[in-house]
């Protein structure tokens, strides 16, 4: 294929990919991970629309309780407000478009821009505005809002007013997996990093069990190994598969766990559950504990990872320097596994530029792909209409 391709070209060709039979799927265009047009379009039709993971109902207890993140190319705000009202708003100030907060923690009451203290309720609403004229009215300004949407535990945004409700569109996953209780974990830690790769790759890459046995020999293979990865039927909205876990052996952590959760039956203690929420959010989910990720692009070879791990209530002692210890063991492990991950994609996102770069025939332990590829043909092929 050539390196560059026009658009509309490389839409049929992401076409013609999606419309491959399961058993002649193969993997994607390179130039979908290559070309600024192509991710433009992505950044109009997908994250101007869709649903985007920006943490756990938990982080957002109590009044003031905030997060900032990016979707797309907008910078918003989510926080419990003092009615305890659960937002997303624009984090962009109304004046002259300075950011208005930057990181996570607790607001004290109010938003105050950095720039010239234009002063906002944890609603939105502008409360303060020094040195305007009298012809201003405060009471006309308020920061945009944001559809909000929890879907067990995890906390949804969507910056279109008419995106249709995630739930239901998962409603397969959440009946297929209800004894894991996925609503009822809390989080452990969290973390933020910049990978050296594009958005695509990454979620392909999480959501497949076929690299194990070679990227992670060291690893993950041993506790959960390539033969017992079972990539399953998805739907529109998410990918899946089941992981077989070795009983007994562990890759993440160097002592075993109680299985506090007594709903969970022996078949599903010894497996881990993987899936793709599309387009970005990608979970990892075990009896005792979540891996996840949310991703968000900063250009097309590098992705903002927001990523974590959630405990399932009772697992760990009580004690906070026993649950430190184990959550400092719990990311060390997954800081091993992300950093066996990130030169390997990292090539991918370098490599698709070739002039040799062709997509090679899946295997079916990478079923999951094939449906992240569908799921990028439907949302992007009617860009022009």
């Amino acid at each position: 294929m050539k390196p560059h391709m026009p658009l509309d070209e490389l839409l049929d060709a992401l076409q013609r990919n999606a419309e491959l039979p399961d058993e002649l799927a193969e993997a994607t265009p390179p130039q979908v991970y290559t070309s600024p047009e192509f991710l433009e379009l992505e950044l109009d039709q997908i994250f101007n629309h869709e649903w985007f993971c920006v943490g756990r109902i938990d982080e957002f207890s109590n009044p003031g309780d905030y997060r900032t993140t990016k979707i797309g190319r907008d910078p918003v705000i989510v926080l419990r407000d003092r009615d305890g009202v659960l937002r997303a708003m624009s984090n962009v100030c109304r004046h002259r478009m300075a950011t208005l907060v930057e990181g996570s923690g607790n607001l004290k009451g109010r938003i105050s821009c950095p720039y010239h203290a234009w002063t906002y309720n944890l609603d939105g609403q502008l409360i303060g505005a020094a040195h305007m004229r009298d012809n201003f009215d405060k009471k006309e300004v308020c920061l945009p809002q944001f559809q909000v949407e929890v879907w067990e535990g995890w906390v949804y945004v969507s910056l279109d007013p008419e995106a249709k409700p995630l739930a239901p569109r998962l409603q397969p996953i959440s009946d297929a997996y209800a004894n894991y209780r996925m609503s009822e974990y809390t989080t452990l830690f969290r973390a933020e990093e910049i990978w050296d790769t594009n958005w695509k790759i990454l979620v392909q890459n999480f959501v497949e069990g076929y690299h194990l046995f070679v990227a992670h020999a060291k690893t993950i293979e041993p506790a959960m190994p390539t033969k017992l990865a079972n990539a399953l039927h998805g739907g529109d909205a998410y990918s899946l598969y089941e992981q077989g876990r070795v009983p007994g052996k562990s890759y993440e952590r160097s002592s075993d766990l109680p299985m506090a959760n007594t709903q969970l039956t022996e078949e599903e203690k010894t497996k881990a559950v993987l899936f793709a929420i599309f387009p970005c959010h990608v979970v990892s989910i075990v009896g005792e504990r979540t891996f996840w990720l949310s991703l968000q692009p900063y250009g097309v070879d590098k992705v903002k990872v927001f990523w974590g791990s959630d405990i399932f209530p009772g697992t760990l002692p009580e004690g906070k320097e026993e649950r430190d210890a184990y959550a400092a063991e719990l990311k060390a492990g997954f800081d091993a596994i992300n950093e066996e991950d990130k030169p390997i994609i990292g090539s991918i996102a370098e490599n698709a530029g070739a002039l040799a770069a062709e997509p090679g025939r899946l295997s079916p332990k990478e079923r999951t792909v094939w449906y992240f590829q569908q799921y990028l043909a439907r949302q992007l092929r009617d860009h022009d209409k």
